[in-house]
């Protein structure tokens, strides 16, 4: 015989509760969330967009404990500060930043590259790196299709109030690049990112 009461617990369980970014842990001021995990340019690539810190203003997004699975923390921010640009605010850092990638492709480079940028009001500051398991840190992507990849992250660092936030990028081959933003550069550089 089935039992009602616990049917209708498990329709509530998993039939009306929408999954949720993740969680806030108030006592060790973190949250715990998801990556974000997509492709990118086909098949074989993948975009894994983790945050580091995060604007206590943005708590609210990971309240809602909806996911048991959660997969990463991430430190809340004492203070509110500043959050990445959005792709759409900050285009021409995001650009910039595209044509780096590829410029440091096109050049065999595996050295990291910091900078900081403007968008006319706001700073943004990155650092880059290319690590490979073969023998170069080149990639087949086009500079459109790694911009791309780069306002996914920036959009989905900005949509979750991230301060500092990292991004990989692989495209199939032994190449990864390896993106840290951060929205306060002076006080929280862009290589200290943590990219694990």
């Amino acid at each position: 015989m089935v039992n009602l009461s616990k049917t209708w617990v498990a329709c509530l369980a998993f039939g009306f509760v929408e999954p949720s970014l993740g969680l806030y842990d108030k006592s060790s001021q973190r949250v715990g969330y998801n990556p974000l995990v997509k492709q990118w340019n086909g098949v074989d690539s993948n975009l894994t967009a983790t945050l580091d810190l995060v604007d206590p203003g943005y708590v609210s997004v990971f309240e809602k404990r909806r996911h048991i699975d959660v997969t990463a923390w991430a430190t809340v921010a004492l203070a509110a500060g500043t959050t990445i640009l959005a792709a759409e605010a900050g285009i021409n850092i995001y650009k910039q930043i595209a044509d780096i990638i590829k410029s440091k492709s096109n050049h065999n480079s595996c050295s990291m590259t910091t900078g900081t940028d403007s968008n006319g009001h706001m700073i943004e500051g990155y650092a880059y790196l290319a690590t490979t398991s073969g023998h170069d840190c080149k990639t087949t992507a086009e500079t459109k299709t790694i911009l791309a990849a780069v306002k996914d992250c920036a959009d989905w660092q900005h949509k979750h109030g991230a301060i500092m936030g990292c991004c990989v990028l692989s495209h199939g081959g032994t190449w990864e690049g390896h993106l840290r933003l951060t929205s306060q550069p002076n006080k929280y550089p862009a290589h200290a990112v943590n990219c694990d």
